[in-house]
This record gives structure tokens, C-alpha cells and sequence, in this order.
């Protein structure tokens, strides 16, 4: 199964470039930032799964990628411009430290693609399923390459919601965001992709949809 996951994730990473694409390349698989629903619609070879509205944005979702492990593909929109999208993991595991090893799968191969990052954090929420204090993991495990699955507990710190890791790039049109966080005993694994020019435009667009 790990080795089914590796070569899916060389598949997706191959086709969602960022940077400054050739007019053959593209942001995000087959679209580019900016592109209407419509226009991302037809780059794709499916209808979404789901297309709803959130906070003044709509998003559209596609199911079943062949990943080696079930996986979504979602798009962000904000008035009608691609502004966001990401790859979301929803493999399951029975020990969620394997989580952590996902996370190291996709790690080399998304530093491959863009180099290293300029971000790679561990968060420490909590130091309850951990034999040293948090103050102690902060400064001994802050980076999220510092988490490794034969930590003990570490799944399940960040199952609970206590830690999570990230790690991020920043090029000229996209920012990527490769994140394991965890909320309710659920884990989530997603690489996120950022237009950099409609950044802005997202914000306003959430801001306008909240309540006075």
C-alpha cells in the first residue's frame, strides 16, 4: 500500500505545478488561477462529487482519486475566480501514527518539486499523551520533520487536536501548504495550493459574507 501511495503522489505532484507556468504548464493539474468554474469544469473529466457555497465562496469537490488511498480533489472559488485548491487524503489507518508516516511519504516528494520550504512547524497545543512538558517539546520537537510515527502517542496528539504539523512554500503564484491536523479523534492530510494575486480577493469575498 505505501508503495501504491508513493506512485500516486508522484502522479498528482507531477500535474500540480505552481511557479511561473509555460503556456503549456498549469497551477493546479490542468487549471490556472483565475479561471471561472465553467473553465475549470472542463479541464476535468468528471462532474464534481459536490459543489456548495461557504462563507461567499463555492466549492467544488471531486471523489475517488486513485491515490494508492481515497482521495478528494477541491476547488475554491471567490466571485467566480479558481483561487484555491487542494489534495485532501482520507486513507484510513487503525494506528494514526501512520499518519505521521503519510506525511513523510509526501514530504520529499513535494521538496523535489519546489525545494525546501520556507516554513516547517510543529504546533504544540497540549502535552497531555506526552512524557515531556510542552515547553520542552517546543524547543526538542518544533519542527514538523522532528515527528516521526515511531514516536509514541504522537498520532494520537495530533488526532486530538494537540499538535499539528505543517510545512510550506512560497513561489511567485502559489503558496503550498502541506498540513496533518487533527480535530474529534479525525485526522486530516491535505496539500494545499494558494493563488498569490487573488490572496486578497478570497479574504474579501469571506469578509463580505459575515454578518454585521
Amino acid at each position: 500500500m505505501t508503495r501504491v501511495f508513493l506512485l500516486g503522489c508522484w502522479a498528482i505532484l507531477a500535474v500540480a505545478r505552481a511557479g511561473d507556468p509555460a503556456p503549456s504548464q498549469s497551477d493546479f493539474r490542468k487549471a490556472n488561477w483565475g479561471m471561472t468554474r465553467a473553465q475549470v469544469l472542463a479541464t476535468e473529466t468528471a462532474q464534481p462529487r459536490e459543489v456548495r457555497e461557504s462563507t461567499g465562496e463555492v466549492i467544488m469537490r471531486y471523489d475517488s482519486l486513485e491515490l494508492g488511498q481515497p482521495s478528494r480533489v477541491v476547488y475554491i472559488f471567490a466571485n467566480d475566480k479558481l483561487v484555491r485548491a487542494k489534495y485532501v487524503f482520507d486513507g484510513e489507518h487503525a494506528d494514526p501514527n501512520d499518519f505521521i508516516r503519510d506525511f513523510r511519504t509526501i514530504e520529499p516528494l513535494l521538496r523535489a518539486q519546489h525545494g525546501n520550504p520556507v516554513s516547517d512547524r510543529a504546533f504544540w497545543g497540549d502535552d497531555k499523551f506526552q512524557d515531556e512538558p510542552k515547553s520542552y517539546l517546543q524547543q526538542d520537537r518544533a519542527a514538523a520533520t522532528d515527528i516521526l510515527p515511531s514516536d509514541p502517542l504522537m498520532g494520537l496528539s495530533i488526532a486530538a487536536g494537540h499538535l499539528k504539523l505543517y510545512t510550506g512554500w512560497q513561489e511567485n503564484r502559489t503558496k503550498i501548504s502541506h498540513g496533518l491536523t487533527g480535530e474529534n479523534s479525525r485526522i486530516t492530510h491535505q496539500i494545499e495550493f494558494l493563488s498569490v494575486d487573488l490572496e486578497k480577493l478570497e479574504e474579501q469575498v469571506r469578509s463580505a459574507s459575515q454578518p454585521n
